[in-house]
């Protein structure tokens, strides 16, 4: 379970990558850790050529299917540049979902969904400028993700993640990139 979790970092930009760009344990030093039900504030820092770099997100891993036939979805809520929303899943090659099962419901009735081919087919799963705002207002709307696909193993999937613990995980995130001179308070 630890090699793929390590494997899914490291498709993303939160990647444990050394200052040369390598593909390795790095140097980040967490700094802030904090638990919102299933979502999880994280703020890190490492010194690069005697300038601090800092970052914060918020990350949510689901390992669905244990081993041998192991199966995960992440989650990560980073900001750009201009201090708006980046938005990434991951899922693995040969996840397959059929249009209007990756969605956002509230009671019931589905409010957001998304049919982008890398996101039905775990090619890649990127939301930024306004379709990230969009998904991060719904997102802290309340309800709840859910995804009816069918798994890299062929075993078919539905997974509920409860938007519930969303928003203090989203307040704590802003407020620890405002600390850090990250982006406005």
């Amino acid at each position: 379970m630890r090699w793929f979790f390590a494997l899914s970092l490291l498709a993303t930009p939160l990647a444990a990558q050394d200052q040369d760009g390598n593909d390795r344990p790095s140097n980040w030093r967490v700094t802030h850790h904090a638990i919102h039900d299933i979502w999880n504030t994280i703020c890190d820092e490492r010194d690069e050529a005697g300038t601090l770099a800092q970052r914060c997100y918020i990350r949510r891993v689901d390992v669905f299917s244990p081993q041998p036939k192991f199966a995960a979805q992440f989650f990560f809520l980073t900001q750009t540049v201009e201090d708006r929303p980046e938005i990434e899943f991951g899922m693995e090659l040969g996840t397959l979902t059929a249009p209007g099962n990756f969605r956002v419901e509230r009671n019931g009735a589905t409010v957001w969904h998304t049919n982008r081919v890398g996101c039905l087919t775990g090619t890649g799963c990127t939301f930024d400028g306004a379709a990230a705002e969009t998904l991060q207002t719904e997102m802290l709307s309340g309800g709840e993700f859910r995804f009816t696909f069918r798994d890299r193993h062929g075993a078919s999937q539905d997974l509920t993640w409860p938007l519930k613990g969303f928003e203090p995980a989203y307040f704590d995130y802003r407020a620890q990139l405002a600390k850090r001179g990250l982006a406005q308070p």
